[in-house]
């Protein structure tokens, strides 16, 4: 994989690497703040937005999407344009993601999502949206 310079580097956690891969025009023209995560040896992009708290100032990082094969390719409806993950995969996902952001939220040079000011902090919460992410239907026994 490609070297990239901080906060945009490879992070090695016990289930994997993942990174924060910075801002794109998504498929649908807007701007979007990324993450990439490697699933079987493929990065895979997802999108992360602010999510604020009743104050408008404090917020946590909320997760919108995850499996796009192109980070310019979020935005698009996720049928078609996202990898099926099975529930494994989904869960080493998640904790690749929260361990990420919280990693991030230590960091010095941070991604422009997780800055702080004086009067709005990240209060360390990762949420995750209905449907972040496409998961193999459970088979059940007839």
């Amino acid at each position: 994989m490609e070297s990239y310079e901080p906060p945009f580097q490879w992070v090695q956690f016990p289930q994997g690497r993942a990174r924060f891969s910075g801002g794109v025009r998504g498929a649908d023209e807007q701007g979007h703040e990324t993450f990439a995560v490697e699933v079987d040896g493929e990065e895979r992009f997802g999108e992360i937005v602010r999510a604020f708290l009743p104050n408008n100032n404090d917020f946590n990082i909320e997760v919108l999407s995850f499996g796009y094969a192109l980070d310019r390719d979020i935005g698009a409806p996720m049928i078609g344009a996202c990898r099926v993950f099975s529930a494994a995969q989904i869960a080493d996902v998640h904790a690749l993601i929260v361990q990420l952001i919280a990693a991030g939220a230590r960091w010095d040079d941070r991604p422009a999502l997780l800055m702080e000011y004086p009067t709005a902090r990240f209060m360390g919460e990762t949420l995750f949206a209905d449907g972040w992410a496409l998961v193999e239907a459970e088979e059940t026994a007839p």
